[in-house]
């Protein structure tokens, strides 16, 4: 079985959730890092990865996806090791939950509205405290609504084997975590904080941090 090729950075939440899926289930791989501050993301060349121009891409053995939940169910069906998503049904269900609540409601407010005007602030731009304070408000719903879906927190999201809705938060979560808002965010948020605390032993969090 030919080795896998992620395409994307490691900085990019959704990449990193890929590269952690890989290196839970211990599967060799290669990574190609498009540089998104170069539009690398836009060249012709990934276009016909992504027709989208988003990240990553992944391929194995000639088969290219696109959009990382599909990418991530692959990599757990396709590759042998610890299951990444529940076999009992409920559990399984949650976690396909939290990967929705991920994608439509937490990552674009927790990130693009509150880690990326906070850590790449230009002098001669003025941050938009109201778009800040509104992305907090949103980010916020969307991290109790997961707190609600959780079923065992203790470790995990939804029991005690990691899943790939743990997988997809963490790197939303870590970036989120660099802000005031942030930090001031989990400090109201007893289940995430903890769950966030005790997954940073993981050799896949560890790995993968940009």
């Amino acid at each position: 079985m030919g080795k896998p090729t992620v395409y994307g950075p490691r900085y990019s939440v959704y990449t990193r959730a890929v590269l952690m899926a890989l290196s839970e289930k211990k599967v060799a791989h290669d990574q190609v890092h498009i540089e998104m501050d170069d539009n690398e993301h836009r060249a012709p060349e990934h276009l016909k990865r992504h027709p989208f121009g988003m990240l990553p891409a992944f391929e194995h053995n000639g088969f290219m996806i696109y959009e990382t939940v599909p990418i991530l169910n692959y990599v757990d069906d396709a590759f042998p090791g610890t299951r990444l998503m529940p076999g009992d049904l409920h559990r399984r269900t949650r976690a396909a939950q939290i990967l929705s609540v991920i994608n439509s409601y937490a990552y674009r407010p927790l990130v693009w509205g509150i880690f990326v005007p906070r850590t790449f602030f230009k002098p001669d731009r003025v941050v938009d405290e109201a778009a800040v304070a509104e992305a907090v408000k949103t980010g916020e719903h969307a991290l109790k609504a997961i707190e609600a879906l959780t079923m065992n927190p203790d470790p995990f999201l939804v029991g005690q084997q990691i899943s790939l809705a743990d997988l997809l938060l963490e790197p939303v979560v870590h970036y989120l975590e660099t802000t005031p808002e942030g930090k001031a965010m989990l400090g109201r948020l007893p289940k995430i904080a903890a769950w966030h605390a005790a997954i940073q032993a993981r050799p896949s969090v560890k790995e993968t941090v940009a």
